[in-house]
């Protein structure tokens, strides 16, 4: 059975533990991380996530069905994985332990990349639905990292910190919720594209899906590995409050039809939607 299988039937809380199994079974972690597992399975059943809900595949479905509320979404996708991007950078450079700096660094390099991975199936799945001079202004959104690049901590960030336990299940929540959204958009963009380019959109939906894995299993492994140091944190405490958090975010999105943003993202709203997608930027012809 694959993640798509496992989102299918899999409901609420059992939703979301159900992909994060999966994301560690396929790493080198399968066996492992137990408290981490512990402190979710519980925290699932204090703070059941909206985003595991049948209700809110359902939402998504609905919204997803336009075309140009589609395509926005995908240029949100975008920003927000630049945005992410520039933070997971300023982590990295910021962090004091060698491992946890070169994971972090490796995921903002995904994370660069998936900025342009949204934009390509912006292009398959919409051709010409934006003017050229604003097709152009996105590619800006990734920062194009790559591993040989130096880090530096970003200016003004406030991800210009050493990273804590708090962060990675930040994150971890975060790729979960993210990787529920992926697995919505395969069957949107199926409705939307052309014949000719699904290929090439798999192709680029198959890449976002391993990393999105790979980033749960890693920062599950970090959250495990802190859990076990000689100063355990409060573990379920910390879920529980950032469980909340998305859910809460979650909550109000949805009045909004939005599935896009994450806690980090929100926190500096209502900038990080708006600039996402300017209404010239769309050429006006029917989709």
């Amino acid at each position: 059975m694959d993640v798509g299988d496992l989102l299918n039937a899999e409901e609420s809380n059992a939703r979301v533990a159900a992909i994060a199994r999966m994301a560690l079974f396929q790493s080198r972690l399968r066996d492992g991380c137990p408290n981490y597992f512990s402190a979710l399975d519980r925290a699932l059943e204090d703070e059941p996530p909206p985003f595991g809900t049948k209700t809110y595949s359902d939402l998504y479905r609905s919204a997803s069905s336009d075309a140009r509320w589609m395509a926005v979404s995908l240029m949100t996708n975008a920003e927000r994985e630049g945005d992410g991007a520039k933070r997971l950078w300023s982590l990295s450079a910021c962090s004091s332990n060698k491992e946890e700096q070169q994971l972090l660094k490796a995921h903002a390099v995904d994370e660069s990349r998936h900025a342009l991975f949204y934009l390509a199936l912006l292009d398959l799945a919409f051709p010409e639905i934006t003017e050229p001079s604003f097709r152009l202004e996105l590619q800006k959104l990734s920062p194009r990292y790559s591993m040989r690049m130096e880090l530096f901590a970003v200016d003004g960030s406030p991800y210009a910190k050493e990273p804590s336990i708090d962060d990675f299940i930040q994150m971890n929540i975060a790729e979960i919720r993210t990787t529920i959204h992926h697995l919505m958009q395969r069957s949107a963009l199926a409705v939307h594209s052309s014949v000719k380019n699904r290929d090439g959109i798999k192709m680029i939906l198959d890449a976002l899906l391993h990393d999105e894995l790979r980033h749960v299993a890693y920062t599950a492994g970090l959250i495990e590995r802190l859990a076990q140091s000689a100063t355990p944190p409060d573990l379920l405490s910390l879920f529980r409050k950032r469980l909340r958090d998305f859910n809460e975010i979650t909550s109000e999105e949805l009045g909004n039809r939005a599935f896009d943003c994450s806690v980090e993202c929100c926190a500096k709203r209502p900038h990080c939607r708006s600039k996402a997608v300017p209404a010239t930027g769309f050429v006006d012809t029917p989709i």
